[in-house]
């Protein structure tokens, strides 16, 4: 997301932890007291942050919160989260900062999943035990919020075996291991282990249109979210557009969409058309061209399929980092396919995700990390094919996130992580010349030469 983190918190923070402050006894008998975060203990906050990265412990990968987009997801963190700070009873120094925070792995605005984070000072960063005990806190305290968190999720580093360890005695399973996903200071590259944790057993039934619009209007104000998005430079592929021929006749021109004639309204109204269906998106993934705009359009590339001749959009794909992992060095994104109503029924979008690797790969992604529905059907029949001429599957599973979405005539939904390496992809202009080579009748089809 990327509206300044003060606008945050206004609806996050409604709630409050009730009994605090809460005493808690870690190793050498030093006994800690958590309370709120005071306003100027979030530099302090940063600065554990950044000094667990460069150190390579505490479970903090050492870019996972720099760059744009990773900087962006901290912003979040903070600014959504409710933050409590961990101090000395004696000397009152900070000592450790828990953090409860709507998950941004979820894809719902009505989210019933918090992501929970223990960020520590140096002299606890290699203690796993200090860690098992806060993180116990942020669980209790997530129950306490009322906020409707059902499920609890949180990334381990592989390089933490002994963290794993104590959080998996406390009820933490294991729901996923994405490979290569975090780099760790004076390691390098380790697997992040998704770990997931049942905050109640109750029902969850979803929020009223009234409280979910009030939710936005507090998240993107309408004048400042316009503003911000009106005056902030979108991503776009420099070797657009190109012409591309798909395998049942229907050609088109794939180009960035464009900005000044208020196609972003079009594309919008695409993807809503999709979630009011059930078709792979949630009721509320994206409820408001606003919040499309702001948390959407403001960090993905958007390439429009446009058909040669009449103007129409056949369909479109969002392509942007993918947020399961935490380094920019894999260079793995995740993307949201879309074809138009009109023209389903001809394998479009079977072709089209052959399409969404092509444009990741010569976007520079070297991997998708990307996840699916369990409803939706027809994606999970995309990745069951294979996508080269070996025959074997080339979608591998890799995790998945409970009740991540609430999609409409099925209810909450999870989401399944799925992962493809691009190493043996063709660039989309290789991809569309051959597709143009097709059409004249002197190239087989392009399903079978990715």
């Amino acid at each position: 997301m990327a509206a300044p983190s003060s606008w945050y918190g206004n609806y996050y923070r409604a709630r409050r932890v009730p009994s605090l402050p809460r005493r808690c006894v870690v190793p050498d008998g030093i006994e800690l007291s958590v309370d709120y975060a005071r306003v100027d203990d979030q530099s302090t906050c940063r600065a554990f942050i950044r000094d667990s990265a460069e150190q390579g412990r505490g479970n903090v990968g050492e870019d996972e919160y720099e760059g744009t987009f990773a900087s962006r997801r901290l912003e979040f963190v903070l600014g959504a989260g409710q933050i409590f700070a961990a101090r000395d009873v004696r000397s009152q120094q900070v000592k450790a900062f828990v953090v409860v925070s709507p998950s941004l792995y979820a894809r719902a605005v009505d989210c019933c999943l918090t992501s929970l984070y223990v960020f520590l000072e140096r002299q606890f960063q290699a203690d796993a035990v200090v860690y098992q005990h806060l993180m116990r806190l942020a669980v209790e305290f997530s129950q306490a919020l009322c906020l409707g968190y059902t499920n609890a999720l949180i990334q381990v580093s592989s390089s933490e075996p002994e963290l794993l360890r104590l959080l998996r005695q406390d009820g933490f399973l294991r729901v996923g291991t994405i490979e290569r996903c975090v780099k760790v200071a004076g390691m390098g590259l380790r697997d992040s282990v998704l770990l997931a944790r049942c905050l109640t057993t109750a029902s969850r039934p979803r929020r009223s249109a009234t409280e979910i619009n009030e939710l936005l209007d507090k998240i993107f104000p309408e004048n400042e979210s316009l503003e911000l998005y009106r005056t902030s430079v979108l991503p776009t592929a420099d070797f657009l557009p190109t012409e591309y021929t798909f395998s049942c006749g229907v050609k088109v021109v794939c180009r960035n969409m464009k900005r000044d004639n208020n196609e972003d309204s079009a594309v919008y109204e695409i993807w809503k058309a999709a979630a009011e269906k059930g078709q792979g998106y949630g009721v509320d993934e994206a409820p408001t061209l606003t919040f499309f705009r702001m948390a959407v359009l403001l960090d993905h590339y958007c390439v429009v399929f446009e058909e040669v001749g009449t103007g129409k959009i056949v369909g479109l794909t969002l392509i942007a980092a993918s947020h399961y992992t935490r380094t920019s060095e894999t260079r793995s994104g995740d993307s949201n396919l879309f074809v138009v109503d009109e023209f389903r029924d001809r394998k479009i979008g079977s072709e089209g995700s052959v399409i969404e690797l092509a444009l990741m790969k010569q976007l520079g992604f070297t991997r998708s990390v990307n996840d699916a529905l369990a409803s939706n059907l027809q994606m999970a029949a995309i990745y069951q094919q294979p996508l080269d001429d070996s025959g074997e599957r080339s979608w591998r599973p890799v995790g998945v996130v409970p009740h991540g979405c609430f999609v409409k005539g099925y209810g909450w939904d999870d989401q399944l992580i799925m992962m493809y390496n691009l190493d043996n992809c063709l660039e989309f202009t290789q991809l569309a010349e051959r597709s143009l080579k097709r059409e004249s009748g002197h190239e087989p089809g392009v399903l079978s030469k990715l």
